[in-house]
């Protein structure tokens, strides 16, 4: 269908980006960590949870441009979504100079909650207010490459992404490497935000001949889209924010700084993972929005529904499965001095993660039919959940994640039980067609773990990781090909795999092509 091969062309270019940008983000930590310490280390990663509960104020208006842009356009309504633009831009302007405005007023009591000590007061200042200036920037001039989602461009989108966090890694490295410390990973991020505005205005004013974005006094209509949709999203990305930095929040000012620097380590390999199969879930929502603006009935939504959600546990199962059967291996080749408990936390993270992760299609595919509110079935189950189990875990940075990882575990379950639901998906089609690819891999992994010595340094872990990788991508394929593969995919995968020099599968006879 050309819907499904436009989101896997878009789903394509962005996991490749993606990819290439986990690449670059590999070497930074143990690099920085090396120069800075674990407490100033924790001290940036926190400032980035603070970044992100500030994005909060943007969440709601970019899904609405998004749902919007795309809608519009599919209906030749160009002149309502100059009105929605403008007026979201308007707005998000006005709130970027009063967040920030504020944010200086409270920098005191948030520099006492992040328990900064002496000889950091003055690098956090610095960092604090360059990093969040950049970001209420980012907020206001977003709508440009939201537009750019809403209609699809999200190869163009991703190019530009490249070339940002290209040379905010050249930065960084020359920056701390020359002993500029936190201020040079502040610049570092500020020029790359810089790179991306610059390209996506020029992007968009050049490939949209009928945008037209200024400060104009927001109209009713738009305010109704904006604070209506956008408000339920808004209230859902607080707390899927919250949620998904909770661990910190929580054992910042009961453990400290050094305690923050360790959760970011243990949740840096799963949300590197993350990024790549969550792409299918960015992708999936103007998709989504034009067939619901073309009237597509409910069979269609619950295929596009399945074919994305299989298609992204799939390659969950890939990443997060050998991550916790591996984890201890890819932490001394990452910083060859492995911190206690950090394995454990990947182990944690790497499941929860994948979990989290079957939410995203069905969250992304509410929205873009007008149903954002569904998505409080996980994000309040969540929240609940946390408060029944927090207060009996020890207070200790493994407790404290395990909690959490539990609490999304059970929530999440909760929430697509309600989408399948919603979109007419029996539990049965749901396991067979979305859990069973993800698990597989699972299977190899363990199979693999057994059978692997135990390595006591970087350099033989790297030896292991070198032999065992290569060796678990096939047998986790040859699982999904054998266990999961309908005829359709056997065929397609046969028929690329003929493309390739001294490779190829039989051709088996009444399989059906796509």
């Amino acid at each position: 269908m050309p819907h499904n091969r436009r989101l896997l062309q878009n789903v394509s270019a962005e996991a490749g980006a993606r990819v290439f940008y986990l690449a670059t983000r590999f070497f930074i930590p143990p690099f920085v960590l090396a120069r800075v310490g674990m407490e100033a280390y924790g001290l940036y990663g926190t400032l980035f949870v603070l970044v992100a509960y500030f994005g909060m104020s943007a969440i709601g208006f970019s899904s609405a441009y998004i749902k919007y842009v795309a809608e519009c356009q599919a209906n030749g309504e160009t002149a309502r979504a100059n009105r929605l633009l403008s007026s979201g831009f308007t707005l998000m302007s006005a709130i970027g100079i009063l967040g920030f405005g504020a944010f200086l007023a409270c920098w005191p009591r948030v520099e006492a909650w992040m328990k900064v000590p002496d000889s950091l007061r003055s690098d956090a200042r610095s960092l604090a207010f360059l990093i969040i200036g950049t970001f209420f920037a980012y907020l206001a001039l977003s709508v440009f490459r939201d537009t750019l989602t809403g209609l699809q461009q999200i190869a163009v989108i991703q190019r530009v992404w490249i070339l940002s966090f290209l040379v905010e890694t050249a930065l960084i490295f020359v920056l701390v490497g020359n002993g500029w410390g936190l201020l040079g990973l502040g610049i570092s991020f500020s020029v790359r935000t810089a790179i991306e505005l610059v390209a996506h205005y020029r992007l968009a004013t050049e490939r949209i001949p009928w945008l037209r974005i200024r400060w104009v006094r927001p109209d009713r209509d738009s305010l109704r889209l904006l604070l209506n949709f956008g408000g339920i999203v808004q209230l859902n990305a607080m707390l899927s924010i919250f949620l998904n930095s909770v661990e910190r929040v929580i054992a910042t000012p009961l453990l400290g700084l050094t305690a923050s620097g360790l959760l970011d380590l243990g949740k840096r390999f799963p949300a590197m993972a993350t990024s790549i199969p969550s792409s299918f879930a960015s992708s999936v929502l103007p998709a989504a929005a034009e067939l619901h603006a073309n009237g597509a009935n409910k069979e269609s939504t619950a295929d596009l529904y399945l074919h994305t959600s299989r298609l992204m546990n799939a390659v969950s199962g890939l990443l997060f499965a050998f991550l916790a059967c591996f984890a201890t291996f890819c932490l001394s080749v990452w910083l060859g001095k492995l911190p206690e408990g950090a394995a454990e936390l990947v182990v944690l993270f790497a499941l929860s993660s994948q979990v989290h992760l079957l939410t995203g299609p069905g969250t992304s595919i509410l929205k873009a039919i007008g149903k954002p509110k569904m998505e409080f079935h996980y994000s309040i189950a969540n929240v609940a959940a946390l408060a029944v189990i927090v207060p009996f875990v020890p207070r200790t940075v493994t407790g404290i994640a395990a909690a959490c990882v539990a609490a999304t575990i059970l929530s999440a379950t909760w929430f697509i039980a309600r989408a399948n639901a919603e979109m007419g998906v029996s539990l049965r089609r749901y396991a067979m067609d979305v859990l069973l690819p993800g698990l597989v891999p699972y299977a190899a992994g363990t199979i693999l773990l057994l059978l692997t010595p135990a390595a006591t340094g970087r350099w033989e872990s790297l030896v292991v990781l070198a032999i065992i990788g290569p060796v678990f991508v096939l047998l986790a394929a040859a699982g999904l090909y054998g266990v999961c593969a309908n005829g359709a995919e056997r065929q397609t995968i046969r028929q690329l795999s003929n493309r390739l020099p001294f490779f190829g599968l039989p051709t088996e006879v009444g399989e059906p092509g796509l």
